[in-house]
């Protein structure tokens, strides 16, 4: 039996494979052996005297110098649990820690993981942790703080051809693309325990000028003090998946170009549609919207066609694998609102309760096969009775049937001029579109067709107007068997169109006429009108003295109250003659909505104030300003202002309005002012008259309360000039509503 006073436990402790140290109560380390050395990157001689806090953290926790006891609990008999490196790749390492008798303790560090701790199950053997991220099949790399390499798997050496040691060491920036490099580093910068991860998908150009794509996650280390100790890379190769996804991008871009429509539906009940290719839009159909209400095929095609629809599917047989033999396709029609379509419909079955198929929209050919079938029917019958000139060519030109309508104009029979080129016929020799005719035949032989308008002389002298076409007609193999000519006699219309454009032309000239003696006599009666209202104004104000009999400054009152009046007549009337002649000219400014009512209302209260009627003014919160000519809007909204004072009685309120317009009222948006009363009202048969020049509604109130009607008329073209529209709202008895909307264009940023 070996006595302990025999052993040499100096030579023990040297010896020892397990990292550890004699630790004094100061927390100053007083021996280590040479695997603790090893482990902290120093002699074991230069360890001695150093604090243990300088090389290793228990727990988190710093055992502080001059600390009688270890951290975390006072004294204890043995204490276990994780020590962190301070330096290196900061890895958490199991540790017990035994109180010696005369203070401090005995630190040994070892690779056996308690049972209750990941981490040191992870880290517990240095060799398990190597194999274990070199038989990852993604690619590992991890960095310290500095992005100096630490630590790579097989995997991310790969990548260069060398060994994963050749990389140790490394900066980041020097192997890693740009992007990648620099997310690691922004999640090195920004990264906390509590956030300590960071995923993206980023492009690796590789030496041979491919590039390959990696999903990476990246996870920031921290140590019990929470600081940064690593940030470890994984990534996932996404080449074949990103390679995949742009494949399917561009079979769907060559579908969306293609006239085949993809679809997919369950087989049962109405046939609920839950996939359609992009280019279902051809049909006029929504996709999002059509996959969204649970539509189904039932749902859109035609209600006679249903029954067939449903019949097809049911006897569509299941697929086998292999098996391409097709199935017949079926023919239905998709009611819209641009007319019927036709399509083909071709599937097979996907799965349970569940087919697929490809459309093919076939109107247009389905309408041409029956035009053609449809122009032959009704030219056996034309070249037979009809009225019209008709006749049969080869695609050469050469003609070789006329009807009895075109004989006749010439006087000559059938035998007289079949056989021969059709522009050498009588109808065309002499005629100036004869060139137009051999020019017409070509491009009908090639398939175009022609339409024009010419002159013909009959062997009499009598001159017709013809409206000529030119058209091929096809055979069954769809090449150009015969051309097609027909001639309209058109005489009529073309004298009937030469009076209306005659008449038209005088009734122009009559209209700037009128338009023109207004604005002139309008120009001629302001002159006097100026003098009437300034001498009235003088002899109002007494500016020479006071009249000498009072009833004259009745009569002053009265002339001066008229000569306003009829200035504002011939103002309206000078207005509407330059709206006549398109003589509208905007000064454009961008205004505030709550400035231009402002202004409106200023000029309005007075009169409104004589009338005993209320005026109010309400405004919507957060409207944007109106570019618009600022006078003008000024000038509409007092027009309609005085006109509603004009018609509502004492005690009657009018108010001016403002808002946006709702998706509701104009599907384009816009900015809506408008003027609201409490007046008369106006009778719907007078609702369109009101806004004719000089049109005034028919009751007796409205019509006795003065003006020539012209208000409304010029606010129409004023708020049309600003490219909006005016609308009114007026029953008798309920007031009247004018609205005007100016369009989204015109609504200025805020």
């Amino acid at each position: 039996m070996v006595h302990p006073e025999t052993i040499d436990w100096r030579a023990v402790f040297a010896a020892s494979p397990a990292p550890a140290c004699v630790v004094g109560a100061g927390g100053v380390i007083l021996a280590a052996n040479p695997a603790f050395a090893a482990l902290a990157g120093a002699e074991a001689a230069m360890l001695s005297g150093q604090p243990l806090d300088a090389w290793l953290t228990l727990d988190g926790s710093r055992w502080a110098v001059g600390a009688p006891e270890p951290p975390m609990g006072g004294p204890a008999e043995e204490r276990r649990g994780v020590a962190f490196l301070a330096a290196g790749e900061g890895r958490a390492i199991p540790y017990s820690l035994t109180a010696l008798p005369a203070g401090g303790g005995l630190l040994s560090l070892s690779d056996a993981a308690d049972e209750h701790c990941f981490i040191c199950k992870v880290f517990s053997s240095r060799d398990k942790f190597r194999t274990a991220i070199d038989d990852q099949s993604e690619v590992i790399v991890r960095v310290a703080p500095d992005l100096s390499v630490t630590l790579v798997n097989r995997e991310f050496a790969a990548l260069f051809g060398v060994p994963p040691r050749a990389l140790i060491g490394r900066g980041l920036h020097d192997l890693m693309p740009p992007d990648s490099a620099t997310a690691t580093a922004a999640l090195a910068a920004r990264a906390t325990p509590d956030e300590p991860a960071s995923a993206a998908e980023e492009s690796w150009p590789c030496r041979d000028g491919r590039e390959r794509w990696f999903s990476w996650r990246r996870y920031a280390v921290f140590d019990g003090a929470g600081r940064l100790t690593a940030v470890q890379a994984v990534g996932r190769d996404t080449t074949r998946r990103r390679l995949a996804e742009q494949e399917r991008r561009r079979l769907e871009a060559m579908i969306a170009r293609s006239p085949v429509i993809g679809l997919g539906w369950r087989s049962g009940g109405r046939m609920a549609i839950d996939h359609a290719t992009e280019n279902i839009s051809r049909l006029g159909l929504d996709r999002r919207a059509l996959l969204d209400s649970g539509a189904g095929l039932l749902d859109l095609v035609h209600p006679e066609d249903a029954a067939a629809l449903r019949g097809w599917a049911a006897a569509c047989p299941p697929a086998q694998a292999g098996d391409a033999a097709p199935f017949p396709s079926l023919s239905f029609r998709l009611p819209g609102a641009g007319g019927e379509r036709w399509l083909t419909l071709n599937g097979w079955c996907a799965g349970p309760g569940r087919m697929e198929g490809v459309l093919l929209d076939i109107t247009e050919r389905r309408d041409a096969a029956l035009a053609l079938r449809e122009r032959e029917r009704r030219f056996q019958a034309i070249i037979n009775s009809a009225a019209d000139f008709v006749g049969l060519l080869t695609p050469d030109g050469v003609l070789i049937e006329a009807n009895e309508a075109a004989l006749r104009f010439i006087q000559a029979d059938a035998t007289a001029v079949c056989g021969r080129p059709f522009w050498e016929t009588p109808w065309w020799i002499g005629c100036p579109e004869q060139p137009l005719l051999r020019e017409g035949i070509v491009r009908a032989a090639s398939g175009d067709s022609l339409r024009f308008e010419t002159t013909h002389a009959s062997p009499d002298g009598v001159v017709i107007h013809l409206d000529c076409s030119l058209r091929p007609m096809r055979d069954a193999a769809d090449a150009i068997a015969f051309l097609v000519v027909e001639g309209r006699e058109i005489t009529r219309f073309k004298m009937t169109e030469a009076e209306l454009v005659a008449a038209r032309r005088l009734a122009e000239a009559a209209n700037r006429s009128k338009t023109q003696f207004l604005a002139v006599m309008s120009h001629e009666l302001r002159t006097p009108l100026n003098a009437v209202l300034g001498y009235s104004e003088v002899m109002q104000r007494g500016l020479f003295g006071p009249v000498g009999n009072e009833r004259y400054a009745g009569y002053v009152d009265a002339i001066h109250s008229a000569g306003r009046h009829l200035l504002d007549i011939i103002d309206d009337i000078l207005e509407i003659s330059r709206i006549e002649l398109g003589v509208v000219d905007l000064v454009e400014e961008i205004v505030t909505v709550a400035d231009l009512l402002d202004r409106s209302v200023r000029l309005l209260a007075t009169r409104a104030a004589e009338a005993g009627v209320a005026l109010t003014l309400e405004a919507a919160p957060g409207l944007p300003p109106l570019r618009c000519d600022a006078r003008r809007v000024v000038q509409i909204l007092v027009n309609l202002g005085v006109n509603a004072i004009k018609f509502t009685p004492p005690g009657g309120c009018v108010r001016l309005e403002a808002r946006p317009a709702s998706a509701a009222e104009e599907a384009e948006g816009g900015l809506l002012l408008a003027v609201r009363d409490t007046g008369s009202g106006i009778a719907a048969s007078d609702l369109q008259k009101v806004w004719e020049p000089f049109g005034q509604a028919g009751n007796a109130h409205v019509s006795g309360a003065g003006g020539v009607g012209l208000g409304l008329a010029i606010t129409k073209a004023l708020v049309e000039a600003h490219g909006g529209t005016a609308w009114l709202d007026s029953a008798p008895g309920h007031g009247t509503t004018v609205t005007l909307r100016f369009p989204a264009e015109r609504c200025a940023a805020g």
